[in-house]
């Protein structure tokens, strides 16, 4: 990457990060040019600024967790039209804790668990609930193995679903820097997807809803598997592309 190829809305966000680095209006060159070699290095804008917004609540983000995407924002709007005051929630694979952390903003009765693999993450995910003053309740689990109980009304995760061997097309600032784990679905994609579904019904949970993320190539497989549960439907992302997955049981 040269300086060309970045545009001049991202150039004027580092030099707002410089200025507040250096706690000056005038004296942050260097800062500047620190924070420029970074991002012509390929490190991802939203790194080096260290937070982003994400719906109505900052989020701090770093290389411990995947950057929050416009998708997953938008998964928030389709849980708010589909669901009124649950008082159950699970978010698995929560990562920087974003959709946990909105999901209690939203529903504030709620109690809201949170569970993801990684410790890393979790420990970001703790600082975000601090920063925004939410009550979330975080548990290191690889899916549903360290989740006590099965009396959630919403279950939602936004889980890994990209193929092994197509990770290596994704762009350059995001297999160069976050990580993988967040990212890497299996052979197929689908591996951690159907693992929690297995999970859901071999731990019987019931009367809840179930809301995923996917790839929308995968999307039409997902709705075969859920084929026995109770009503199942899919939904657009604002581009018009096969996102997400609604499930009840």
């Amino acid at each position: 990457m040269n300086i060309q190829q970045i545009p001049q809305h991202e150039l004027a966000r580092l030099r707002e990060k410089a200025k507040e680095q250096a706690g000056s209006q005038f004296e942050y060159q260097e800062y500047y040019t620190k924070l420029l070699t970074r991002r012509l290095n390929g490190e991802p804008l939203q790194y080096i600024e260290e937070y982003i917004p994400f719906y109505s609540i900052q989020i701090n983000v770093d290389e411990r967790c995947l950057i929050p995407r416009p998708e997953t924002e938008y998964l928030i709007e389709i849980i708010k039209n589909n669901i009124d005051s649950p008082k159950n929630i699970l978010d698995v694979g929560t990562g920087t804790g974003c959709i946990a952390l909105m999901l209690k903003k939203l529903y504030k009765e709620s109690n809201v668990e949170a569970v993801d693999i990684s410790e890393q993450a979790l420990e970001l995910a703790k600082e975000n609930a601090r920063i925004n003053d939410l009550d979330v309740t975080f548990t290191v689990s690889n899916l549903l193995e360290n989740v006590e109980k099965n009396n959630y009304d919403i279950v939602v995760a936004n889980l890994p679903y990209i193929p092994t061997e197509t990770l290596q097309n994704l762009d350059n600032e995001v297999i160069n820097y976050e990580p993988i784990i967040a990212l890497d679905g299996g052979p197929d994609g689908l591996i951690y997807i159907n693992e929690l579904i297995k999970q859901i019904e071999e731990n019987d949970f019931k009367n809840l809803t179930l809301f995923l993320e996917v790839d929308s190539s995968h999307a039409k497989t997902i709705i075969e598997n859920l084929n026995h549960w109770k009503d199942v439907k899919l939904e657009k992302d604002l581009v018009d592309r096969d996102r997400y997955i609604i499930a009840k049981r």
